[in-house]
């Protein structure tokens, strides 16, 4: 490269890194810590790629449907000191269970309570602590370059926890996490590791949610080895001032399961990713969601099924209701290698519209290089059926909840796929309280 184009290369560069730099101010001073030397290095991998690209923008590839114009660097602010926060303004558990509480990230281990065969410790302490694979486990994989909120999570690794299952537990009672964040226009950047040993079973209740206007972007590592089995509910449940990015990767071994389901319904703009890597033969991985949008909220699931091996399932099955101008996004791929004859994939994603101004973006993907496969995809978005609707008012029932039973409906179809009991009646009663709030 000539000194001329290298100039040039820089000028291009640099209102990038102009944009980015605000983001980073507390990262820097996060290094002068005593973390272990591999944590140092994946912030600075973290932070030398998000100074490189940025916040994406419409013109990335995965990102034409969800812009990032108002996330304002000036107005979200980290700090690695303990969090003052009211602790009876923490929401009580959802089930009753045995539960990890996070406050703008940090683990609160006053706060939280674990059940037999369990064992949970900040990220800082298990590094210190040297629990075996947590740099392999924690570290992200893939391409930072394309995926740079994750960078900037990675900039910030310190906060979150590590969750591990005994090899051979199943663990019966479910385990709520709850992150919680404070407001006052915090910025959190929590870092975790779920991490089940051969032959145990798990049940994780994730909830997201909050006071205020702050900036939420987790980065989850799951790790089943082999014959595991986990199921994993979330709610996302944000303020509706909030910014809210997270990012899950799910690594699979020989004969593990995986259920994953999403009920979104809060939070200014979201954006959730699931990256399923079925990495062994034999992998059952499946991964649902709901969304409930109204005003002005925008949210987009994005979702990678990624099978290695043969005899691997996976299944994608998204439905949600948009209404007022909310906008909502799913962009889904089946991503089927050579090696891996005899993949089952299914994916499918629905939309209903209840008013003229709402938008329903999707981008269902299958990327097929092996011969021996049963793959398929679709997509749909319509509104309410006025058929239907006429024959349930003609039965004497009024307007409003006529609606509610066709949207309750509609939405059922993908709920009903929750294999825990209690929590899809959990789903199903948010679902009803929104619609009652929303006066249909």
């Amino acid at each position: 490269m000539t000194a001329t184009a290298g100039k040039e290369s820089f000028m291009a560069q640099a209102p990038q890194l102009a944009a980015a730099m605000p983001w980073l101010d507390a990262a820097s001073a996060l290094q002068k810590d005593n973390a272990e030397n591999w944590i140092k290095a994946l912030r600075s991998t973290g932070a030398e790629s998000f100074a490189q690209t940025g916040l994406p923008t419409p013109a990335w590839e995965g990102w034409q449907y969800t812009n990032l114009r108002a996330l304002n660097p000036a107005k979200f602010h980290y700090t690695s000191e303990p969090v003052k926060f009211d602790a009876t303004k923490i929401p009580a558990p959802l089930l009753g269970t045995h539960r990890i509480v996070l406050v703008n990230g940090q683990y609160q281990p006053s706060l939280s309570s674990l059940p037999t065969h369990v064992t949970v410790m900040s990220v800082m302490e298990a590094a210190e602590k040297k629990v075996e694979g947590l740099e392999e486990q924690l570290v992200t994989l893939g391409d930072l370059a394309q995926m740079p909120l994750v960078a900037l999570n990675a900039a910030y690794t310190r906060d979150g926890f590590v969750m591990q299952v005994a090899r051979g537990k199943d663990v019966t009672e479910p385990v709520e996490v709850l992150y919680y964040n404070a407001g006052r226009e915090a910025a959190a950047y929590p870092r975790v590791l779920y991490k089940l040993g051969e032959n145990s079973g798990l049940a994780v209740i994730e909830r997201h949610c909050g006071e205020g206007e702050y900036l939420a972007n987790s980065y989850a590592a799951i790790s089943l080895e082999s014959a595991s089995r986990m199921r994993f509910y979330r709610f996302e449940e944000e303020s509706d001032k909030a910014f809210h990015f997270s990012h899950v990767t799910v690594q699979q071994q020989k004969d593990s399961s995986f259920e994953g389901f999403s009920l979104a319904s809060g939070g200014r703009l979201a954006r959730e990713e699931f990256r399923l890597q079925l990495i062994d033969k034999a992998i059952s991985s499946s991964i649902g969601g709901t969304y409930l949008m109204r005003g002005q909220q925008s949210h987009d699931f994005t979702v990678l099924a990624d099978h290695f091996e043969p005899d691997g399932k996976s299944v994608q099955l998204f439905k949600g209701v948009v209404d007022d101008q909310a906008r909502a996004v799913f962009q889904g791929k089946i991503h089927v290698r050579r090696s891996a004859q005899k993949t089952d994939g299914y994916q499918s994603h629905h939309a209903l519209l209840l008013s003229a101004t709402a938008e329903a973006s999707a981008k269902p993907e299958l990327e097929i290089y092996a011969d021996d496969v049963k793959c398929s995809h679709g997509a749909t978005a319509g509104q309410l059926n006025p058929e239907a609707l006429f024959y349930l008012r003609s039965r004497g029932i009024p307007l409003s909840d006529a609606k509610s039973l066709m949207v309750e409906s509609f939405l059922a179809g993908a709920i009903e796929k929750v294999s825990h009991e209690q929590v899809r009646d959990i789903y199903l009663a948010r679902v009803s309280a929104w619609l009652a709030g929303r006066g249909a």
